[in-house]
Order: C-alpha cells, then sequence, then structure tokens
C-alpha cells in the first residue's frame, strides 16, 4: 500500500512540475514583453504592420501587438463568451437530468449509452466536425434546413453552438453521472420513506450531496466549450474576412460581427504568419483554462477533475 502511494506522490510531482514549467514558461515569454501591449501611435507609425490585415487594422507583426486594442480581438472575445455561455445553459439543462437517469435508472442499452458517451471525450474534434457536416448537409436534416431557409453550417448561431455542444456536453455529462453515482441511493429512499416526493427529495438530499461535483461539471462544460477548435472550424470555418452584409443586426449590435472563436483566431493568426499575435491569444485561453481549474479546487470538486 505504501509502494503505491510512493508511486503515485511521485507521479503527481513530476506532472504538476512539469504542468508548472510549461505555465510559468509561457508567462514569462507574455510577461517579458508586456511593453508591447501598450503600442503607441509612433510605434504603429514607423514598424512594419501585418499586411495581411491591412494598415486599418493596426496589427503590428511582433509579440501581442497590443491584441487588446484591436477590435478582433474584443469581437471574437464576445461571440467565444456569450456563445460558450448559450452551449453551456444547453449543455446543463440537458446533462444534467441524464446524468441522474443513467445514475439512478436502470435504462435499456446503458452500456452502450455510456460507451457511446466516453468514446465521444476522447474523439478528435474534427471527427465530430465532420460527422456534422454529413449530418447537417444530407438527409431530413438537410430537407428541414431547406423548408425553414436556414443552414445551420458555416452559421455563428446555432452552428458555432451545435459544434461546441457536442462535446461539452459529453465531458459535463461525464462528471455529473460521477456526482449522482457518489450519492447514495438510499438517502433519498430514507427520504420518501419520511414523506418527502422524489422531486423534494432531489432538491433537499441528492443535490446538495452532489453540488460539488455538480458545479464542476458545469465548469469543465464551459472550459471544454470555449477550447473546442476542430470541430468549429470544419463545421462552421472562420468569420472575419466576410463582408460586413453577412452579419445580423443583432451580431452586429452585440459586436461579433467579423469575429471568430478565439481558438480558431489562434489558427488564423498563424496560418497567416503573425506568430507572436496568435500565441498572445493562445495565452488568454490558458489563463482562462488555469482560472477554471483553480475554481474547482477551491469548491472541493477535485475528485471530479484530477
Amino acid at each position: 500500500m505504501s509502494g503505491k502511494k510512493s508511486s503515485r506522490k511521485t507521479f503527481n510531482a513530476v506532472f504538476y512540475s512539469f504542468a508548472g514549467f510549461l505555465f510559468l514558461y509561457s508567462a514569462y515569454l507574455f510577461l517579458s514583453n508586456i511593453d508591447q501591449l501598450f503600442v503607441t501611435k509612433a510605434a504603429i507609425e514607423t514598424r512594419e504592420i501585418t499586411a495581411v490585415w491591412g494598415e486599418d487594422r493596426e496589427v503590428l507583426n511582433q509579440f501581442a501587438g497590443g491584441f487588446w486594442k484591436d477590435p478582433y480581438f474584443w469581437k471574437s472575445l464576445n461571440l467565444t463568451v456569450i456563445t460558450t455561455l448559450i452551449t453551456t445553459l444547453i449543455a446543463a439543462t440537458l446533462g444534467i437530468p441524464t446524468a441522474y437517469a443513467l445514475s439512478r435508472y436502470r435504462i435499456p442499452g446503458m452500456s452502450f449509452i455510456e460507451t457511446l458517451f466516453s468514446s465521444l471525450i476522447v474523439m478528435p474534434g474534427s471527427v465530430i466536425g465532420i460527422c456534422l457536416i454529413v449530418m447537417f448537409n444530407y438527409g431530413p436534416l438537410w430537407k428541414l434546413q431547406n423548408a425553414l431557409g436556414f443552414k445551420f453550417a458555416h452559421s455563428i448561431f446555432p452552428g458555432m453552438v451545435i459544434a461546441s455542444l457536442v462535446l461539452s456536453f459529453a465531458l459535463g455529462l461525464s462528471a455529473w453521472k460521477a456526482a449522482f453515482d457518489s450519492v447514495n441511493p438510499r438517502f433519498e429512499q430514507v427520504a420518501r420513506s419520511l414523506g418527502s416526493s422524489r422531486w423534494r427529495a432531489f432538491w433537499t438530499v441528492t443535490f446538495p450531496l452532489a453540488k460539488s461535483g455538480i458545479v464542476a461539471g458545469i465548469i469543465l462544460a464551459w472550459t471544454r466549450a470555449m477550447a473546442e477548435f476542430s470541430a468549429v472550424l470544419f463545421f462552421c470555418g472562420t468569420f472575419h474576412e466576410l463582408p460586413p452584409s453577412r452579419f445580423s443586426n443583432f451580431t452586429k449590435f452585440m459586436q461579433m460581427d467579423q469575429a471568430d472563436w478565439v481558438s480558431v483566431a489562434v489558427w488564423a493568426q498563424v496560418e497567416f504568419g503573425n506568430i507572436e499575435y496568435g500565441f498572445a491569444l493562445a495565452f488568454v485561453l490558458v489563463l482562462i483554462g488555469g482560472l477554471s481549474v483553480y475554481v474547482m479546487h477551491r469548491i472541493g470538486a477535485k475528485g471530479f477533475v484530477w
């Protein structure tokens, strides 16, 4: 037993040391060039401006490039945060009752369902994206879209929500089911034997005991949706080069026009040769992911994550 504990401590020490080194080194790269975030007009006039974006974009071909002064960054962040909130809300609304049902009831084909959702977690996002393209561009869903006069693929709403929902839902579901599995069903049975209804027994007994796991699942769903890349890129593509006429008035009002999902924006910047700008955007995702995991540990949901 002591040998297992020693091995686990060694593994944790190596893992956390490596993860800490990567985070601190990326933070050093970012902070050591933080002065370049404060781009002045003189710097814009004297330094080489990225030709891809044009002079009106005022994005310098240097580290960070004053990305927080670039409307493209803020529009992309607005798009990602708002869409991720919608995705998380849908995932929680559908996933928490599903997780409770899978945990408490004997459902035919339970092993198949669990295998299906578990396989989604390890499946590449590009595979999800291609499957969504085939699903929505052929068969009854394609006919439904023609009847509605609206295409789901290559759209901000609901295209990006659908693309980010699949893996977000699967990851959240695993945490929510684990949370309900950790609560002994006999507690509910005792509450019901004392006169509580099934609904009241859930809210007064099961939910408080599983609360930390449920919150952990919500945060996991949120971070997984925000970090999604391949499925969004395959199913929706990029939007920053589209003309303003392609966007609705609501999208313009919410400052989400001519923007990209943040992880897609990282790829776009690197693809256009602006690697430093892409790294700055990537570091924003690193901070969001690290903060989310820290919050999960603080609420006592460490066992549902690591």
